[in-house]
């Protein structure tokens, strides 16, 4: 199995089924207490669906954790020129049976860039950063919300 990561600005948090009464947690441990937070959760769980579809466009993924949250100084990141200073950021990790299965040219993941591109999504969950769409964004050097990268075995 080959490990793959996207990294990204927008707010894929994995909160699972979200029919319990108030106040309950979510699998990824967010508090649901009202309509308001609920509404969240569940936009929240609309991206990380849409991740998801996204990422089986070219085959089948298999995953073992939520997406983590982690909040820094995005300095050393790739993501695009308008994004500066501490922001939070969404790691999610998968893996797929074909290390190619996502190569484009001699782009690793080139076909993961142009599939990603531009699908629509839900902002203003709990992002940091605004984006001048409500999309993954990953070909404009500028405004870069979304990318990815290669998880090497760490078994070999």
């Amino acid at each position: 199995m080959y490990t793959f990561c996207i990294h990204t600005l927008i707010d894929i948090t994995e909160n699972g089924p979200l029919k319990e009464q108030f106040p309950f947690k979510t699998k990824s441990s967010e508090i649901v207490h009202d309509k308001e937070t609920l509404q969240i959760a569940k936009n929240q769980q609309s991206n990380f669906t849409t991740l998801i579809q996204a990422l089986q466009l070219r085959g089948n993924i298999v995953w073992e954790h939520t997406p983590i949250k982690i909040h820094e100084n995005i300095v050393n990141m790739r993501f695009g020129t308008a994004y500066q200073g501490k922001h939070t950021v969404w790691n999610f990790m998968w893996q797929v049976e074909q290390q190619e299965v996502y190569t484009k040219e001699m782009d690793q993941y080139g076909q993961l860039v142009d599939d990603f591109d531009m699908i629509p999504v839900i902002n203003f969950c709990k992002e940091t950063a605004t984006f001048p769409a409500n999309a993954f964004i990953t070909t404009d050097p500028q405004t870069i919300n979304t990318y990815f990268t290669f998880v090497p075995d760490q078994n070999k």
